[in-house]
């Protein structure tokens, strides 16, 4: 066969085929079109735009819709390397990771069992000892995980993830001033060795009083506080907010940094509130006057009443315990972000709000933040509310505040171990 006849055929066979497979298009009804409901992949918004003086900032987001589970493993993160003034921490990057994962493989040992002084028992084979009731929940089933579970994939859960450009409109001029990749929600163990971050990362540190005396004071008032506080405070609650600061040794030890900061903890002026409740009048006497007469000299601490008796007496209320340059009576408040390295983002719950972004320039993002219910306790129960987070120049990762919680002995402590990332072969016990 030569090739003009060989191409004929090919050409006979694609009319043959076009031909057979043509199907008349039919105009439906409204009433038909009506029966059919659905929403495109993609999505294109323009939230309301932020006027600050004269410069307008206005937003494009694309929506994905997505619903996303993953393990995922990367071994080194680093953005934003270069020469700033900004720098006071000498850590060169903006954002500077190692060994960061979204979701764990389960391994028993990874939830342990601590002795009443807060510290981790270990077994005979010089492991973490597990602890069963700390077990998670299998995330398809619902049913708690047993030890024939390990290996089995926890993964990390992302909803709706967006991406958004923020333009800057000044004197008629418009330019990009930042660009962002949000998610509606976030759920799931983030683990990572964290060298520096920019951005916002809270933590909630949440326990009761029996934790003081787990705690190595200083000073007689410190002393008396560690020795007394659990025997007259009981299981009151203690809670405070640990946010991205300078450390002990950069230029102001305890201030609030958003850009490279290594260290988290209790801002300089922020409180330990041990909410004391309604404790009765003799141990309430008994630490509102160790406070008067001794704290002034040793320690920077107040009590509120907020509990009244017969007669009208005081029974109970709050102690603040108010920190200065990363220390409380002799207890660190500055603590190395490597201390902590696999975060429970959510707790169980989607926590909203989070991004990564890159900015020329401050701008102002509109997302969703946690807000208090209780205006005189920030870190009390609370809901997520639509506000503004302003992010520095560079990159900016914001982890919102209500996303991770810790206790006492955890933040001062042990720190948060890292759990099991990497699965190679449950049969031999190898991750």
């Amino acid at each position: 066969m030569n090739k003009l006849t060989f191409k004929a055929c090919i050409l006979s066979c694609l009319f043959s085929v076009s031909t057979t497979s043509q199907a008349k298009l039919e105009e439906l009804q409204d009433d038909a079109l009506s029966e059919y409901t659905g929403q495109a992949f993609i999505t294109i918004d323009q939230p309301a735009s932020i006027t600050e003086g004269d410069t307008t900032y206005k937003y494009t987001r694309i929506n994905t819709g997505l619903s996303i589970d993953t393990v995922l493993n990367i071994d080194k993160l680093e953005l934003g390397r270069y020469d700033d003034p900004r720098d006071i921490t000498n850590s060169g990057a903006d954002i500077n990771m190692t060994d960061v994962a979204l979701g764990t493989y389960f391994n028993p040992h990874d939830y342990f069992e601590v002795n009443s002084s807060g510290d981790i028992v270990y077994g005979s084979d010089g492991l973490p000892k597990p602890d069963p009731s700390k077990f998670p929940n299998d995330p398809d089933t619902g049913r708690q995980l047993t030890v024939e579970d390990t290996g089995k994939p926890l993964p990390f859960h992302i909803e709706d993830p967006f991406i958004e450009f923020a333009f800057k409109e000044e004197n008629g001029v418009q330019s990009i001033a930042g660009f962002r990749l949000g998610f509606g929600g976030a759920k799931g163990t983030f683990t990572t060795n964290i060298e520096s971050l920019s951005g916002n990362l809270d933590v909630i540190i949440q326990d009761d009083a029996q934790s003081l005396g787990t705690q190595d004071t200083e000073g007689f008032f410190g002393k008396i506080l560690e020795i007394l506080g659990p025997v007259l405070l009981g299981n009151s609650p203690i809670s405070t907010e640990a946010i991205l600061q300078q450390g002990p040794n950069d230029p102001n030890p305890g201030q609030a940094l958003d850009y490279r900061a290594t260290h988290i903890g209790v801002e300089t002026g922020d409180n330990f509130r041990v909410d004391a409740g309604d404790v009765g009048f003799l141990s309430w006497t008994a630490v509102d006057l160790a406070i008067s007469l001794l704290a002034p000299a040793d320690a920077n601490a107040s009590t509120t009443c907020t509990s009244n008796g017969l007669f009208g007496v005081c029974t109970g209320g709050n102690i603040d315990l108010h920190t200065e340059g990363c220390e409380l009576i002799g207890i660190d408040t500055c603590f190395p972000l490597d201390k902590y390295q696999s975060l429970d983002i959510g707790n169980g719950e989607e926590a909203r709000g989070a991004f990564l972004g890159i900015q020329t320039e401050e701008v102002p993002w509109r997302t969703d933040v946690f807000v208090s219910t209780d205006p005189s306790n920030p870190i009390a129960e609370g809901e997520y509310v639509e506000g503004i987070m302003r992010a520095g120049q560079g990159f900016y990762l914001n982890i919102p505040t209500g996303g991770i919680n810790i206790d006492l002995k955890e933040a001062v402590n042990n720190g948060i171990p890292r759990q099991t990332t990497r699965y190679t072969d449950a049969s031999l016990g190898l991750f």
